[in-house]
Formats: C-alpha cells, structure tokens, sequence
C-alpha cells in the first residue's frame, strides 16, 4: 500500500509541479507560490469544516503543529526554487535534478535512523535514483520544438536552482514522515497557513517597493489562474498522499517512489509543450519502472 501510494504522490506533485511552471511563465513565481499555497489553505478549511460536521476531528498536538510550522517554511523555498526552475529551463531536466536532490536526503534519513529496507529494496531504490539522474543529464532531442534556456539563466544556474529546491523538499519529506500516526491532516494545515500569514505581509511590502498595488501584489494575473489553482490542489493532494504513505511504510522508500514525479512532468512537458524526450530519457524512464517494481517487494 505505502508503494501504491508513493506512486500518486509522484503523479500528483509532477502534474501539480507542471501546473506551477505554466504558471510562473504568466506571473511572477512569488505570486504563483502564495497563490497555491492560499488555494491549498482553503480546500484544508473545507476538510476541517467537515471533521467537525461529522464529529471526527483529528488530535492536534503541539509537536504536529511545530512540524506544520517547519514544513511552512521550507515547503515554499523549495516550491519556489522549482517553480523558478520550470519557468526557465526545460522540464525534462530540471524536475528530475530536483527530485532525486529530495529523495537522497529522506533516504539517507531513514537508514540513519535504523530503517532496514530488504536487499531487492534497496537495489530498487539504486535503480530509481539512477533513472532520474539519466533523464537529468541527457541532452536537448535534436527536434525538441520547446522553447530552450533563457540566455540569462544557463544551465548552471537552472542546475543550481534546482539542487536548492530538492534539498528544501528533502527537508519538506524528513519533516511530514515525523508527523504523529493521529494527526491528520493538521500537519499540512499549520504548514500551509504559516506560509501564506507569513508570506502575505512579505509580498505586500515588496509589492510596495516595486510601487504595484495591493492587487497586483497579491493576485496573480486572471490567465495564470487555472495552473495556480491546479499547482495547489494537486501538490495538497500529494501531500495527503505522502502522509499516508509514510505511516504506513518506510521513509527510505516512499520518499524513492515520491521522488518519481519528474515522470509525469516529462510526459506532460512532451504532450503540451512539445519538448521531444532524448534517447536517455527513455532509458531512464524504463529504469524507473524497474525501480519502483523492485520496491514494491
């Protein structure tokens, strides 16, 4: 179950992740960031509006609340640092960059802490980390009709980017795994809710700074809507989803099979933006299914 699970979580976050870098070629990443965070809030409120309906509300203890509090902090960074990243660069290469930076820092997390996933699980886990480097490192197809880097962002500054964010998601990861079993969804609900009351205030005075008005400084402009609201829903979904996941299996693993969503956002970069997938990316798709069948033994 902990696999099936780790597998929606990696197709939500690379769909969502996809969403977000749509978005941050029509408005300003800070914008998309806030505003998928704020949608993510309201859908938890309408969650917790129905624990309460039906008498079912989960305990809120102060350590969920202070890993909440944690995950509101670095979750935007790494949101942000890959947003960034998509709306910049290729995202055929720099989500998988993210991804496997964020599945060697729970990994190496869980065998510290005296996780013993089994032999076949552990060569899986290899596999897997080997996949995403692959689909990372290979080239431009020769007729990728996708728009290329931006002059002024090189790829080692996109590659730096996107280190940056998979290290705040590794964080993100090592940070939910140590939620309690009872907690709910609580630990998302303090997690988004310090983000956007921190974050409100913030984009507000650079807002002023750049002499916009409170609505240019808060809303994201009516085209990047639907993306931002999609970034939110899914990467809340995927959060839930890893929750789960990780009360029901080991961290060292679900965090590898999470680490899987560059797949969905390569697939998606291919069908809606054109970018053509490079023989080594293939290759590394292909292992990447190999991983994950290991895993799940």
């Amino acid at each position: 179950m902990a696999v099936l699970l780790g597998l929606f979580v990696a197709l939500t976050y690379g769909a969502g992740d996809f969403c977000g870098g749509i978005a941050s070629k029509q408005a300003r990443t800070s914008l998309v960031v806030f505003g998928a965070f704020a949608v993510s809030l309201v859908a938890l409120a309408a969650v917790t509006v129905g624990w309460a309906l039906v008498g079912h509300v989960p305990t809120l203890t102060g350590h969920d609340l202070a890993i909440g509090m944690a995950t509101g902090i670095f979750g935007p960074i790494g949101v942000g640092f890959l947003y960034r990243g998509l709306s910049l660069g290729r995202m055929s290469v720099v989500a998988p960059i993210t991804a496997v930076v964020a599945a060697v820092v729970p990994f190496a997390w869980g065998l510290a802490h005296g996780e013993q996933p089994g032999a076949v699980a552990l060569a899986g886990a290899g596999v897997a980390m080997i996949a995403v480097i692959l689909i990372s490192a290979a080239p431009a197809h020769p007729e990728d009709t996708a728009p290329t880097y931006v002059a002024s962002h090189p790829l080692t500054g996109l590659v730096a980017t996107a280190v940056a964010s998979g290290l705040a998601f590794g964080v993100v990861f090592v940070l939910l795994a140590s939620a309690t079993a009872d907690g709910g969804l609580w630990p998302l609900v303090a997690a988004r809710a310090t983000a956007v009351v921190g974050g409100l205030p913030l984009l507000a005075l650079l807002g002023r700074r750049a002499g916009r008005t409170v609505t240019d400084s808060l809303v994201p402009p009516r085209p990047a809507w639907t993306a931002v609201v999609g970034a939110g829903v899914l990467d809340l979904t995927a959060n839930a989803a890893y929750l789960a996941a990780t009360r029901t299996g080991l961290l060292s693993v679900v965090a590898v099979v999470s680490s899987l969503y560059p797949a969905s956002t390569v697939v998606l970069a291919r069908v809606v933006l054109g970018e053509r997938l490079h023989r080594l990316q293939i290759v590394g798709l292909v292992l990447a299914a190999a991983g994950v069948v290991a895993l799940a033994t």
